[in-house]
């Protein structure tokens, strides 16, 4: 309970900063917007603005209030009318020759602010603010993920959600850096330019993810050959293979678009939109699967707390005789190694929950078989409870937790369960899924060819179990580039 209202805290104050920082730029901008001051990067040799001449074309729209020369500057200084556009005409004079006229065109829209769309930028009063606040957003939000992903490490709450917490860190940071690096060497940064480069960004994501997807996608196809080679031929054991082969062309086809000037696209608009759209989405899917990679590793390596209570023993394939495979029998060992690690730190014991059915193949129930090997090795038959019905993961937690709640009397229970380091964050999923919440993954030693189709899984898991959130994420960029490529 304590872990959760963390995070609601730390969320509802992210909400409050992005509800707080909307409402102060959009007041800020109202308020000043009214007037705006034209940059004309014209520098002339004296200060005299005499011979400078402003025609406004439609002067309902905005009107002319000062021309001058500020820190060399030539600027003009306008106030709106009303609502329109309006071409602006400024010209100079050298000694008898008139200097052809720039022209620049300002729009009043209806929040009486004015914008600068020449040479389709845009600028406003107040622009810098709304960059800023953007960056502070992001900054922000940033620093909320990380924060939560951390804690979600120490205390190990590995979930979905810590995979979503580390996919935005590394999505978010990338964006971030990127903008502050413009901003800082171009300091004169319009919001309209600041838009632009989110076009980019994307791109820019793919680009820097390439070396990292490739070295995974390489091991994924490696791995999945000496799986086979190990295992035998099954299309579940070729999916890494296939993995990289789709991530391969869906990066190759879309990198491309970062050196393809908007103007060249056949299709207009829409072409732009869904090439642009999927360079994000695919972007932020590569994230995804490096934050699940991450955490799956990191569930094998958290240190399990020696204050457990019960220990189950996920069960798998036994052997024709009742003995069990070496990957059972690595499972059981790991369970007893923290058994006992647990009594020499602490002097508390742990119950066994052995848990696993039999199936139509086998002689005895795993659970039965795991049972016989304890005993055999020396441990009690009171700190041994059976569970033998279950037929795959979410049963052997369920079943056996309900085992744990007929002995518990009411009393605080404090689970921990043994499995293969591949299987490990699958029963951190399958825990969270019957409520327990507090119980931590002993990882067992197992072969490493195994690992990346369980990534893989996980990374599927993650996008079913929080589809709505991902399908949110995918409707707002495609609102965005809709939105940039009308207002640009």
């Amino acid at each position: 309970m304590k872990t959760k209202k963390k995070m609601d805290k730390r969320f509802l104050i992210l909400n409050i900063a992005v509800i707080a920082v909307i409402v102060f730029t959009s007041v800020y901008v109202w308020a000043v917007g009214d007037d705006y001051t034209l940059h004309t990067h014209v520098y002339p040799e004296n200060e005299s603005t005499d011979k400078v001449i402003v025609d406004v074309k439609d002067d309902d729209v905005v009107e002319f209030v000062n021309v001058r020369v500020e820190k060399g500057e030539l600027v003009a200084d306008f106030r709106a009318n009303s609502r329109g556009e309006t071409d602006v005409l400024i010209s100079n004079t050298i000694g008898d020759l008139r200097i052809d006229p720039t022209v620049y065109r300002l729009e009043v829209n209806e929040f009486d602010t004015i914008i600068d769309h020449t040479l389709g930028d845009i600028r406003f009063n107040g622009d810098k603010v709304v960059i800023i606040s953007i960056i502070a957003l992001l900054a922000l939000a940033e620093a909320m993920m990380l924060w939560m992903f951390i804690d979600y490490c120490k205390q190990g709450k590995f979930s979905y959600t810590m995979i979503a917490c580390g996919g935005l860190s590394i999505f978010n940071a990338i964006l971030l850096a990127y903008v502050i690096y413009y901003l800082i060497n171009m300091p004169s940064l319009s919001i309209g330019y600041f838009l632009m480069l989110a076009t980019n960004a994307g791109t820019i994501m793919l680009i820097l993810l390439f070396p990292l997807m490739l070295l995974l996608s390489v091991l994924l196809a490696v791995s999945n050959i000496w799986l086979m080679k190990n295992e035998g031929y099954r299309p579940v054991n070729a999916l890494g293979i296939f993995f990289a082969v789709i991530w391969a062309l869906g990066t190759l086809g879309t990198v491309g678009v970062y050196f393809i000037p908007y103007s060249n696209y056949s299709s207009g608009r829409v072409g732009y939109i869904v090439l642009m759209v999927l360079v994000y989405i695919i972007g932020y899917l590569e994230c995804m699967f490096i934050s699940t990679v991450a955490c799956s590793f990191l569930a094998t390596k958290y240190k399990v707390p020696t204050d457990r209570n019960f220990i189950i023993i996920l069960g798998c394939a036994i052997r024709g005789d009742g003995t069990l495979t070496p990957l059972l029998k690595d499972r059981v060992d790991a369970a007893v190694a923290f058994e006992k690690k647990q009594y020499r730190e602490t002097g508390k014991h742990a119950v066994f929950v052995p848990s696993g059915g039999q199936g139509a193949d086998e002689v005895i129930s795993e659970g039965e078989a795991m049972e016989n090997y304890l005993r055999s090795i020396g441990i009690p038959e009171e700190r041994i409870v059976r569970e033998d019905k279950s037929t795959n993961t979410l049963e052997n937690l369920k079943l056996s937790k309900e085992i744990i709640d007929g002995m518990s009397d009411g009393e605080d229970e404090k689970i921990a369960f043994s499995t293969s380091g591949y299987h490990v964050f699958r029963g951190y999923i399958m825990a969270k899924k019957i409520e327990m919440e507090d119980a931590k993954g002993i990882s067992a030693k197992t072969k490493p060819y195994f690992f990346p189709n369980a990534f893989i899984r996980e990374f599927v898991g993650l996008l079913v179990d929080q589809k709505w959130k991902h399908i949110i994420f995918a409707l707002t960029i495609v609102a965005f580039f809709v939105t940039l490529t009308f207002i640009i």
